[in-house]
């Protein structure tokens, strides 16, 4: 990443000077400009950076839309496409379905990604009877013979470890599904679940499906690059900004930032008002902040949501970052991040953790010594 900064100005595929494009002209069938593949974890899969998410992609009625955005992705070099709301996971999975029947792509061109929503069934229990059901449906809607990535949303305390493990590991030896993974599980419950996968003989999971954004980075700095070096474990992230989850409007998306903001808990000094925030009159020091990165957007000639955007695909740790939107403009608008990412150079993402002034760090090793000692004044006792 350091070198970036010789970079700055330069278009990453091409080294051209990139001009940052307002429609999708510039996208075409070939690669966007700045699209990598990176393998997911420690396995042989490669995925494309950014991944498209069906929350408001492919899950709505308009089926002529939801093939225009499905095929836009897919002819500019997308290949991972993410069931990602557990609400509409059966109409994305019959449309992402059709879709790829109807265009006839080759198998090996694309990777499916969805999930076992368990918490969202009348049984609200995981188990392997659920996991394995939950294929079944998922194959049929998809109309599709394996899926390339299952993931278990969400641990269930009350299912044993090697409940998931055997039944994961069942599917896949049955060709179902190619890999599996995790979504909001904690760093703890990943390593113990790798750990009983060794022991037990069993197929650990690949990769963790977490949020990640400037208001919410603890797991994914302080954990996940960590997981990734001990024991493979990928990343795949996501972020309210990155699933369209607002308008291309300066005010909309200033009024997510600062809600997101107020959320982490950093920034609001006299609690959460809500309320607030619809008139614009959101607690000072959240607003103060998010008008401190709208202005850094600005310089970098950057909407707010694509310099945010960009601010997490600069993080390698994450292989794929999920985005998502209900038009072809908001869709080219979040593909146009790639172009900002030779313009985010050390000296920008530094400038970025001082208006935040949330960086995560780990707290200092406590020698259990010094605690013991504390009484004689951190000496031993004579």
């Amino acid at each position: 990443m350091d070198a970036m900064e010789d970079m700055d100005g330069m278009d990453i595929l091409t080294g051209s000077n990139p001009t940052m494009q307002p429609d999708c002209h510039m996208l075409g069938k070939g690669v966007i400009p700045g699209l990598r593949y990176r393998h997911l974890g420690k396995s042989g899969l490669k995925v494309s950076n950014i991944g498209l998410g069906s929350l408001k992609a492919f899950s709505s009625e308009d089926c002529e839309m939801n093939e225009d955005l499905v095929t836009l992705a897919f002819e500019n070099g997308i290949n991972f496409f993410d069931i990602s709301e557990p609400f509409t996971s059966k109409r994305a999975e019959v449309e992402l379905g059709r879709i790829i029947k109807k265009k006839g792509w080759s198998r090996r061109q694309f990777v499916v990604c969805t999930k076992v929503y368990w918490d969202k069934t009348e049984e609200k229990a995981l188990s392997r009877k659920e996991i394995i059901e939950s294929v079944k449906d998922s194959l049929k809607n998809l109309q599709l013979e394996y899926i390339d990535l299952l993931i278990v949303h969400k641990n269930d305390p009350n299912c044993p470890l090697e409940e998931v493990l055997r039944a994961m590991s069942y599917l896949i030896n049955t060709g179902q599904i190619l890999y599996w993974g995790t979504a909001k599980w904690s760093p703890v419950e990943i390593f113990e679940t790798f750990s009983m996968a060794r022991s037990h003989h069993c197929i650990a999971p690949l990769a963790e499906y977490a949020e990640y954004h400037p208001f919410h980075r603890e797991k994914v700095e302080l954990y996940m690059a960590e997981l990734y070096n001990k024991i493979g474990t990928g990343l795949i992230t996501w972020s309210p900004i990155s699933l369209g989850l607002c308008s291309g409007k300066q005010e909309d998306q200033a009024t997510l930032f600062t809600k997101l903001a107020l959320k982490s808990g950093k920034y609001a000094k006299g609690g959460m008002d809500m309320l607030n925030l619809h008139d614009g009159r959101g607690p000072h020091e959240a607003t103060l902040r998010v008008k401190q990165l709208e202005t850094i957007a600005e310089r970098l000639g950057a909407s707010l949501t694509q310099l945010v955007l960009a601010w997490s695909l600069r993080n390698n740790t994450s292989q794929c970052v999920i985005v998502s939107a209900s038009s072809m403009e908001q869709l080219c608008m979040l593909f146009n991040s790639l172009q900002l990412l030779p313009k985010l150079t050390n000296t920008i993402m530094d400038e970025m953790d001082k208006i935040l002034t949330n960086k995560p760090v780990r707290p200092p090793m406590v020698s259990t010594l010094q605690q013991r000692w504390a009484a004689t004044g951190g000496m031993p006792p004579q």
